[in-house]
């Protein structure tokens, strides 16, 4: 590999052409083994504008980027739950267990016992517990949707299960398993649902025809709003907390 301008070379065997992949930090030409390095050259120099375009493209989506995970699990900070935040509230008390519930504040009661833990182990602690209600609140919101456009569609999925996935925000088994990205609490509960009914309708239509993006819209006909919040927003999500 070698270092040629604002850019670096990576040669392939497995190339047929030359190609640029831009990121936020860096721009990479791969190119064939045996191509010239002048034909390279020439190749970058007639992409630079798209080049350019690009990485001020990426750069801007980063810095639009919605913050999810706060510095630290303070008092104070905020917590996100369907795409609104809010503050946390930490109390100590005479209970025997860890308490967390929502109004218009996240409100964990600890055992006084923790008290004495240290900053950096209450930091963790808070944050796990937030982590495990997100998970169980995942949960429920997905059940309930798909339990709701299920009836409405008349197709029943055989398991609905929300667990990790680093690319996806839903998918539909061969056998009409249905699972979700549990990130999607995060998100608006339209949203949410918006990517539900969209596993649900794969029990009928195993592709994205325009049969299966009717039947989506039958019941979400604002399905590309939704979608489109994911594409400018999922980033942030998929990172995690």
């Amino acid at each position: 590999m070698s270092k040629q301008e604002n850019y670096t070379i990576r040669r392939s065997k497995r190339a047929k052409r030359a190609r640029i992949i831009v990121t936020e930090k860096a721009v990479e030409l791969v190119a064939p083994t045996k191509m010239p390095m002048k034909l390279l050259r020439e190749f970058a120099d007639s992409h630079s504008e798209w080049i350019s375009a690009t990485q001020n493209k990426i750069q801007q989506k980063s810095k639009n980027m919605m913050r999810i995970a706060p510095e630290s699990y303070k008092e104070g900070c905020l917590l996100q739950y369907l795409g609104d935040k809010y503050p946390l509230s930490i109390q100590f008390k005479k209970c025997a267990q860890i308490n967390i519930t929502l109004d218009e504040s996240f409100n964990i009661s600890l055992p006084l016992c923790l008290k004495e833990g240290g900053e950096q182990a209450l930091n963790n602690l808070v944050r796990q517990t937030y982590l495990d209600w997100l998970w169980q609140q995942s949960l429920k919101q997905v059940i309930l949707a798909a339990e709701t456009y299920a009836k409405v569609y008349q197709l029943k999925p055989r398991s609905i299960r929300v667990r990790e996935q680093k690319s996806r925000w839903g998918s539909c088994g061969i056998h009409d398993d249905i699972y979700m990205n549990w990130l999607l609490i995060l998100a608006p509960v339209a949203v949410l649902e918006y990517v539900v009914i969209h596993e649900i309708c794969h029990i009928k239509h195993r592709n994205h025809s325009k049969d299966f993006w009717q039947l989506v819209a039958l019941h979400c006909p604002k399905y590309k709003i939704h979608r489109a919040w994911l594409k400018e927003h999922g980033t942030s999500l998929m990172q995690g907390i």
